[in-house]
């Protein structure tokens, strides 16, 4: 089962970026945070009150978010690939 329920832009910035916020069936967890993480560089603070992470794929995408949450928000830089969102939902529902 496709783990997103919905993607809805926030915003579209001056440099040809889109900000979307993602949300889950479920919660998200360290284990679909790392599967998210794969081929890109991860920055995790689980010692935050509320556990943050930082998903940074060059040319293609930023993800921020909270282990815990329905939702997260992933920057869609102007070079990104056309189906670098679809990757990410492959990604999750590994």
């Amino acid at each position: 089962m496709n783990p997103v329920v919905e993607s809805e832009v926030l915003e579209h910035c001056t440099d040809s970026s889109i900000v979307k916020e993602i949300r889950l069936r479920t919660p998200m967890t360290q284990q679909m945070m790392e599967a998210l993480s794969d081929g890109a560089k991860l920055s995790y603070y689980p010692d935050f009150p509320r556990p943050y992470f930082r998903i940074e794929k060059p040319r293609a995408y930023v993800i921020q978010g909270v282990i815990g949450n329905t939702t997260f928000r992933v920057t869609l830089m102007p070079h990104a690939r056309e189906n670098e969102e679809t990757e990410l939902v492959r990604l999750l529902d590994a």
